[in-house]
């Protein structure tokens, strides 16, 4: 199963997730979260899509020096090993407090819970 559809079955089941970020700069390592909603995400200023998905960071490393949760965007072409952790419980509602299902950027949604 590509990145993609773990992620979209993961959002379907309401199951946490384990993954790589691999974006030059940001720290290397395993994260753990909740992922929300999976969409296609144009830039106002360029109009450059991108694939991106909402996720609740629960655990792992982070170099933002938010605390946990926290609501991030990922770019999707930076995931790696994205893992269904199924032995955990499912997640929500009640959801993240940021999390907003009728956000205006999600006019491209592939999949949101």
């Amino acid at each position: 199963m590509n990145t993609l559809e773990t992620l979209k079955q993961a959002i379907e089941n309401k199951q946490p997730i384990s993954f790589e970020y691999n974006k030059e700069g940001k720290i290397k390592g395993e994260r753990i979260g909740h992922p929300y909603a999976v969409f296609i995400y144009t830039a106002k200023n360029s109009r450059v899509q991108s694939t991106k998905v909402h996720i609740v960071q629960t655990g792992g490393v982070s170099d933002s020096g938010q605390p946990f949760p926290s609501f991030r965007m990922y770019n999707i072409e930076d995931l790696s090993n994205v893992v269904i952790l199924s032995s955990e419980s499912p997640f929500g509602p009640p959801f993240h407090e940021n999390y907003n299902p009728e956000w205006e950027g999600y006019i491209d949604v592939i999949a949101k819970v």
